[in-house]
């Protein structure tokens, strides 16, 4: 006969309390059988339980004196609090937590006999009475007699560390919308064997509220510099880190990220007034063909040419959606940020004045409109009312951590280890709610949607029409560029205007250089910019419309500063060559280039393009106000066979042609 394997050995200790822990499930049984106990209930019962273990655990070994109180002392493990996290909260849940967005649990649990490392499992129901849903604990908690109590100083030490809390992922799918019920299941110890617990029987309940997603179109920008000549554009790290970023640190159930590349209009070095008045054209183009007017647009700019500093369009004070902003992103740490990019946190930074929230006045930032309730920027006072966790993102190689209320800041901040806190979160949630309510779908309407329509039924585009004028200013050195002139429906577009004592207009002139109209056109300044920075910011106004049009001029007081031709009939393009695969994927430069031919087209011709992957079933804009019939796309950007390619070409007053052409990629 071969030998058998060893037994087991288990220590006098561990099995008394395995006994122990069979009384204690036995008087649960007994006193509280019910789970919709009403917390007078609970304390009633957890009391009785209490009293009759209490012979128990002498009789078990464990020699527990327990004090007048018949708690501290004994061998139990009791709960001491439970919280509901998903990015920062307190212990009474003052911050909202989303519906379908992961949450954490947090359980801070007591063994007054000695220190112990445990396991367990939280229950959870949509009512009092279950059924009950069963999670395990991500992995141990390290108890110890010294943390003990239910106060916010005597929790301090277990929030302020996640090895000495029980900690549970709740999925989304377990975090609906309405009132959910939490209790402990069984506890053990890290090897498996049970331990005498009352934890599980008083529930906690927490309301999880109305879901929003943020739908978001990242906006790389390309730009090239000389000497050598380089091509810059942000990293595939960027573009993967601001999502994740936004999923974890936002009020968010989803996020509904598209991405596109585009070729900067001004030469480097600009500054992000111009890319906002890019991505402001690019905006309008393509929700007049299809995307959800509820989108925020974000530009991001590679720092590997040169540093531009991020502003926003505008600070709205209402849900506008269409308020855009653009910042750079790099590898620099800044001091603390290590994840390998920081256009994560800067991009939640600049979207978060896009709704609504300006500076909090720390660090450098100013201008701050609302109080802040933290001193120093933080996510807390001294007291550490308020923690915040960072749930990580294995896919990034990120782990959870917490983010201590003392040790990090609101992202709205200029300081280091940046965060949402609960006022920036709040009212960002508030904010999404409130843009989610808005109308769905495209506002397709207007001139331009109205070319888009009548090219797809093999029809040219309407005729005069108002101009809508998208320009960037620099107000300090009075200079500016029109980025795009594009048709528009005449509903005019009158934000107030920030020129303060500067007047700005729109002149219209006819081909011999007489002024047609004049009509002011109202600034809209950069959110961000530092009191010692030049002013900056865009216009967008509508031009009615205006017979024999030839030219507009953009005039900061009484100086011209940049002008456009506009007006006659556009041409019809054709694609170069079959297969515009003159710098495919393959090519080293990574680029695809598409190009085409516009036979006699007159010069104040421009182009729009679009492109789609899914056989025009929707499209994104990669190029609007293009003088060259030209462009590139990165290769990374082209994994269908093959693209659909929209070229509308116009003359800026509603007269357009648009072509569409498939191209094979492989």
């Amino acid at each position: 006969m071969g030998r058998a394997l060893p037994k087991a050995r288990t220590s006098g200790t561990v099995r008394a309390e395995v006994a122990l822990a069979r009384t204690v499930d036995e008087a649960i049984a007994r006193v509280a059988p019910r789970t919709d106990l009403s917390e007078e209930e609970e304390a009633a019962a957890l009391g009785e339980v209490l009293d009759q273990i209490d012979g128990g655990a002498e009789a078990a070994g464990l020699g527990a004196q327990p004090p007048p109180n018949g708690v501290d002392n004994l061998p139990v493990v009791i709960l001491d609090g439970l919280e509901v996290t998903q990015e920062v909260q307190n212990l009474a849940h003052a911050v909202p937590l989303v519906a379908q967005k992961t949450a954490i649990v947090r359980v801070y649990l007591r063994y007054a006999h000695v220190p112990v490392e445990v396991r367990g499992e939280l229950r959870i129901a949509s009512r009092p009475q279950g059924p009950w849903v069963s999670v395990p604990s991500l992995g141990t908690a390290k108890l110890d007699p010294s943390r003990s109590g239910h106060s916010l100083d005597a929790l301090r030490s277990r929030r302020g560390n996640l090895a000495f809390s029980l900690n549970f992922r709740l999925p989304p799918d377990l975090a609906s919308q309405g009132q959910m019920w939490l209790r402990l299941g069984d506890i053990r110890r890290a090897t498996g064997t049970p331990l005498p617990s009352v934890a599980g029987v008083p529930s906690r309940s927490v309301t999880f509220r109305q879901p929003a997603p943020l739908r978001l179109r990242l906006v790389r920008i390309r730009y090239t510099t000389a000497n050598p000549r380089v091509t810059h554009q942000p990293a595939a790290i960027d573009a993967a880190s601001i999502g994740s970023w936004l999923r974890r640190a936002y009020p968010i159930a989803r996020l509904d990220l598209t991405t596109t590349t585009v070729t900067a209009r001004p030469t480097p070095p600009f500054n992000a007034a111009q890319i906002n008045a890019q991505l402001i054209a690019l905006r309008a183009i393509d929700v007049s063909t299809g995307t959800d007017p509820r989108t925020h647009y974000y530009g991001m700019v590679a720092d590997s040419g040169f540093f531009m500093r991020g502003l926003a369009s505008a600070i709205p004070q209402t849900p506008q959606p269409d308020t855009v902003a653009s910042g750079p992103t790099g590898p620099s740490t800044f001091g603390w940020d290590n994840d390998g990019s920081y256009g994560d946190w800067y991009g939640g930074h600049e979207l978060g004045h896009t709704f609504g929230r300006s500076h909090v006045n720390f660090c450098g930032a100013l201008d701050g409109d609302d109080p802040y309730p933290f001193q120093k920027g933080q996510l807390s006072n001294a007291d550490e009312e308020f923690v915040g966790i960072d749930i990580g993102d294995p896919a990034a190689g990120l782990p959870m951590r917490l983010m201590g209320g003392v040790h990090s800041h609101d992202v709205m901040t200029y300081c280091d280890d940046e965060w949402l806190s609960s006022f920036t979160y709040s009212a960002i949630y508030k904010r999404l709610v409130a843009e989610d309510a808005l109308p769905a779908g495209a506002q397709l309407g207007g001139a331009m949607a109205g070319a888009m329509a009548g090219a797809m039924a093999g029809s040219q585009g309407a005729g005069l029409s108002a101009m809508r004028v998208i320009a960037a200013l620099n107000l300090t050195d009075r200079s500016g560029a029109i980025t795009a002139v594009l048709p528009a429906d005449g509903g005019g577009n009158a934000p107030a205007d920030e020129a303060g004592e500067h007047q700005i207009l729109i002149r219209v002139l006819d081909a011999g250089a007489s002024v047609l109209r004049e009509l002011p056109a109202a600034f809209r300044r950069s959110a961000c910019e530092e009191p010692d920075e030049d002013v900056t910011g865009v216009v967008d106004v509508d031009v009615p419309p205006v017979p024999d049009a030839a030219s507009i001029e953009l005039v900061v007081d009484g100086q011209v500063v940049d002008s456009q031709l506009v007006g006659g009939d556009p041409t019809e393009t054709s694609l170069a060559a079959p297969g515009l695969a003159a710098g495919g994927p393959g090519d080293p430069s990574g680029d695809f280039e598409i190009r085409w031919e516009a036979p006699d087209a007159p010069a104040s011709q421009r182009y729009i393009v679009q492109v789609s992957d899914d056989d025009g079933t929707t499209w994104r804009t990669v190029a609007v106000g293009l003088a060259e019939p030209v462009v590139r796309l990165p290769a990374d950007e082209v994994t269908a066979d093959e693209l659909t390619v929209r070229i509308l070409a116009t003359t800026g007053t509603g007269t357009s042609v648009v072509s569409t052409h498939r191209v094979q990629v492989r």
